[in-house]
């Protein structure tokens, strides 16, 4: 191969890959995911909030829907600063996981029962997390690295919430 082949770049870029190799698309879609994973938990948890008795769990309950909203403002700013609006959850799926919250909290109102639908809904979060990340290897590395933290957190918060069975 020559020098000047070397240095010839391709005549057709991709004008969906930014400077710093990932596909601007995927990284929006990733994006979009994430925003409605968080704001889905945090709706879920503000509908159970009303249901929950125990003080302690009432308040470990609010500071999880504060570190939602740091998750929200941090996903606004990475979206801000590629011009784009995420996608939020539909709010028909917002309303039926509000609903069925409600419902399966006038049978039962114990901790032992709040720390179920906590842990399932965390589950759910958490496999959805895997997900993403094992399919958006060629995203912005921000934003994989916010990925990976909301991962860790909803991984932590589904071992402390063990301790309320």
């Amino acid at each position: 191969m020559t020098t000047e082949n070397k240095t010839k770049k391709p005549q057709t870029e991709d004008p969906t890959v930014t400077e710093n190799n990932c596909d601007v698309e995927k990284t929006r879609q990733a994006m979009s995911d994430l925003y409605k994973n968080v704001t889905m938990a945090q709706s879920c948890i503000k509908t159970l909030l009303p249901y929950v008795e125990k003080q302690e769990v009432t308040k470990a309950l609010h500071k999880q829907v504060e570190q939602y909203d740091h998750y929200v403002e941090q996903l606004d700013e990475m979206c801000e600063n590629l011009n784009f609006d995420p996608t939020p959850a539909p709010k028909f799926a917002i309303t039926m996981a509000n609903m069925g919250i409600k419902a399966k909290m006038m049978t039962d109102k114990s901790i032992t029962h709040v720390a179920k639908i906590m842990m399932q809904g965390t589950l759910n979060g958490i496999i959805d997390l895997y997900r993403m990340i094992r399919e958006n290897n060629d995203i912005h590395p921000d934003v994989m690295l916010l990925q990976k933290q909301i991962l860790r957190y909803e991984e932590s918060k589904l071992e402390s919430l063990k301790a309320y069975l």
